[in-house]
C-alpha cells in the first residue's frame, strides 16, 4: 500500500513537497491550511501538482490528524508554528519532515528556540519516530566529494566559502531573518562535507549590507582549523548557489528538463553533471527511512546539530551588531 501523508501548510514551499510524494508513489490524504478561506485555492494547487490527489483540506491540524491518521507528515507551515506542529504530529505516533529551520520564534527568544528544537528532537528518538529536517542542499555533498576527488584537490581547503541566495520577497530580506531563513541550507552542506567537525566563533565576523548577510568564521576539523564564509542574498538578478574550495567553484543549477521534472546541473570550469533534485533526494530518503529502508537525508540527531550552529552563530552576530 502506499505511504500515507499529509502536508501542512501548501502555499508555499509545500506544494512542492507534494509534488515529490506523489511522484515517489505516497497517498496525499489530506493538507492543512490557516484559514478556510484559502482552502479550495489549496486543494486547486495540489491536484494541479498531483494529479490523482482526492484528499480532504483542513484548518484544524487536530481533526485532520484523527480523522485521516497519516503515517506522515510534512511541516511547511510559518517558522513560529513548526514547533507546535511537529510536537502535535510525533505525540500521535507520525512521523514528520519539516521545512528548515526546525523551530524558530524570533532573535528575542534564541534561548526557546533551542530548547523547543531539542524538545522536538528528543520526543522523536524517545518514540522511535523518523524525524527529519529538510535541508535538502545535503544531497550535494557526495557529488561535491566525488568531484573534489576527480580534481586532485586537497582534502581540507584552505578556505571553503559557501553562497545561498534567493529570489527577493516581502519578508526575511535582511539582518536576521535572512540569516535564519537561507543559512541552514549552507550549514547544511559543511556539516555534511565536515562531519562532527566544531564550530569556533572566536574570531567571527559579520558584514550586512542591503538584503545580504557575510558570516565569517572558523570550523575545527579532525585536527585542522578551515575558515569558513556564508554569504546569503536576496534580490532579483540571476541567483547564486555554490561551494568554493579553496578557488575551485562547484554552481548548483536548477532547471526543468524536457519533461518537465526539476533537475539540478552541477556546474565547475568546462564541465557539468546533471542530477537528481536535491528536495527529492531528501523526500526519498524520508519516505524511504519511514518505510524502514535507511535514514533520513537530514535525521534528527543532525538536525539538531544544525539548528545548535544556526542559533550559536546568530547569537554571534547579535552580539556585534549591538556594538
Amino acid at each position: 500500500m502506499p505511504l500515507k501523508v499529509a502536508i501542512i501548510g501548501v502555499r508555499g514551499v509545500g506544494k512542492f513537497h507534494a509534488q515529490w510524494y506523489a511522484k515517489e508513489g505516497c497517498e496525499i490524504v489530506a493538507f492543512v491550511s490557516s484559514r478556510p478561506e484559502t482552502l479550495a485555492e489549496n486543494e486547486k494547487t495540489l491536484k494541479s501538482i498531483a494529479p490523482n490527489f482526492q484528499g480532504q483540506g483542513y484548518t484544524n491540524l487536530r481533526a485532520m490528524l484523527e480523522k485521516e491518521k497519516p503515517v506522515a507528515v510534512s511541516v511547511c507551515s510559518p517558522h513560529h508554528l513548526h514547533a507546535e506542529h511537529c510536537l502535535e504530529a510525533l505525540s500521535r505516533g507520525i512521523h514528520v519532515l519539516c521545512e528548515k529551520p526546525l523551530v524558530w520564534f524570533g532573535s528575542d527568544k534564541l534561548n526557546e528556540t533551542l530548547e523547543q528544537s531539542r524538545k522536538v528532537v528528543n520526543l522523536a528518538i524517545g518514540k522511535g519516530l523518523k524525524f527529519a529536517v529538510n535541508t535538502q542542499y545535503m544531497a550535494a555533498a557526495p557529488y561535491l566529494l566525488r568531484i573534489l576527488g576527480e580534481q586532485n584537490l586537497p582534502k581540507i581547503p584552505k578556505k571553503i566559502t559557501l553562497t545561498m541566495e534567493a529570489r527577493l520577497r516581502e519578508r526575511d530580506t535582511s539582518g536576521v531573518n535572512l540569516w535564519v531563513d537561507l543559512a541552514p541550507h549552507p550549514l547544511s552542506v559543511l556539516s555534511a562535507l565536515f562531519p562532527n567537525a566544531e564550530l569556533d566563533l572566536e574570531n567571527a565576523v559579520f558584514e550586512e549590507g542591503n538584503d545580504s548577510l557575510v558570516a565569517h568564521f572558523t570550523v575545527r576539523f579532525q585536527t585542522h582549523q578551515i575558515p569558513v564564509t556564508i554569504r546569503v542574498r536576496r534580490h532579483s538578478g540571476e541567483l547564486e548557489r555554490s561551494v568554493a574550495w579553496d578557488e575551485f567553484k562547484v554552481k548548483f543549477l536548477p532547471f526543468v528538463d524536457e519533461n518537465g521534472i526539476y533537475r539540478i546541473r552541477l556546474a565547475w570550469e568546462n564541465a557539468c553533471q546533471v542530477v537528481e533534485d536535491f528536495m527529492q533526494v531528501s523526500i526519498r530518503q524520508f519516505v524511504r527511512s519511514v518505510l524502514g529502508e535507511g535514514s533520513p537525508l537530514c535525521d534528527a540527531k543532525t538536525a539538531l546539530l544544525q539548528m545548535e550552529w544556526l542559533i550559536a552563530l546568530t547569537s554571534k552576530y547579535l552580539t556585534m551588531k549591538w556594538w
